[in-house]
This record gives structure tokens, C-alpha cells and sequence, in this order.
């Protein structure tokens, strides 16, 4: 049996993981088994290895060992992944760690001073710049090489509408 994925990529400050949250919610509400993983909640550790320099690696092989535990044991029919995702290739990635995965990427997006302004007042110390820089590279990278099936704006919206809109999209709602 397939197992549905919805994939919320974007840039740092965007709402991935509200949103995903927010789905979260929505989900339980109409009593449907999922689960939610923030790729980066895998990723936070050092040294990294330098041919995964974004841990993602790690982070996909976290899933291919979690994922069939929680269809097995706790029944979960949906998955919700928050990461950031570079390129369409790395779905191979993904889609190699869960075979049975039918994969939406939905990027959410928000004009750049609305993401910097949303790091700026969340996020503390050294790495405020680095998330800025690279939200700009993020935002460059797309425009040209676009990773998504679905596009939704978050400027200026409430997060539960976004993702009721995000899993009425989905056929989840």
C-alpha cells in the first residue's frame, strides 16, 4: 500500500514547521493516522560528513528506519516532512529510504524581507546572517531549478488556512 508524503520545502522562516503543525492538527481532528518529521530535528550534529555536509543523508536513513515502524505498529497512513529541498533528484533519495512514498513537495514561499525580517526576530547568535544569505541563495537557486508541484504563498496568511489549503491540495481533507 502507498504511503502518501507531503514534502513542505522552503527556506528557513517561510512556516514549515507551523505548518506542518497546523496540518498536523487538522489531521487529528478528522481522526486520520500520520506522523511529522522536521528533517532537520535528524541533522543536528558534528562533525558531519564531508560528502553530507547538510546531514541529509542521515536524515534519510533516520526515516528509512522509522517510517515502517510507525505504518506497522501505530498504523500511520501519511507523512508530513518538512526539509529543505535542493533539487528534484534528491526524491530518488527519499524515495529509496520509503519505497512505497508518493511524494508531494509543496514550497512555500514569502517575499525575501518578510523571510529575513521572520529570522531576524526568531533566530539568535552567529547564524542570523547565514540563514538570511541563505534563504537568498534558496530563493535564487528555485527560481531557476523549481522543486515543487505545489506553490503556496505565506506572506501575510494565517498559518491554519495555509495548511487546510495545503491538505485540501493534498486529498486529505
Amino acid at each position: 500500500m502507498s504511503l502518501p508524503v507531503l514534502l513542505l520545502t522552503g527556506p528557513v522562516g517561510v512556516g514549515k514547521t507551523a505548518v506542518a503543525f497546523e496540518a498536523m492538527e487538522l489531521l487529528e481532528a478528522r481522526d486520520i493516522p500520520h506522523a511529522f518529521f522536521d528533517g532537520d530535528w535528524f541533522t543536528y550534529f558534528h562533525p558531519k560528513p564531508p560528502e553530507d555536509r547538510f546531514g541529509e543523508g542521515f536524515a534519510i536513513e533516520a526515516l528509512r528506519a522509522l517510517v515502517p515502524r510507525l505504518r506497522e505498529e501505530l498504523g500511520v497512513e501519511r507523512l508530513i516532512l518538512a526539509r529543505v529541498l535542493w533539487e528534484r533528484d534528491s526524491l530518488l533519495r527519499y524515495r529509496a529510504a520509503i519505497p512505497d512514498a508518493e511524494i508531494t513537495v509543496v514550497r512555500l514561499t514569502a517575499p525575501l524581507e518578510v523571510i529575513d525580517a521572520r529570522i531576524r526576530h526568531r533566530e539568535a547568535g552567529s547564524a542570523v546572517e547565514w540563514y538570511v544569505a541563505r534563504a537568498r541563495e534558496l530563493d535564487a537557486h528555485w527560481r531557476v531549478h523549481p522543486v515543487e508541484d505545489l506553490l503556496v504563498e505565506t506572506a501575510d496568511r494565517n498559518v491554519r488556512d495555509i495548511a487546510h489549503d495545503v491538505i485540501v491540495a493534498m486529498g486529505w481533507a
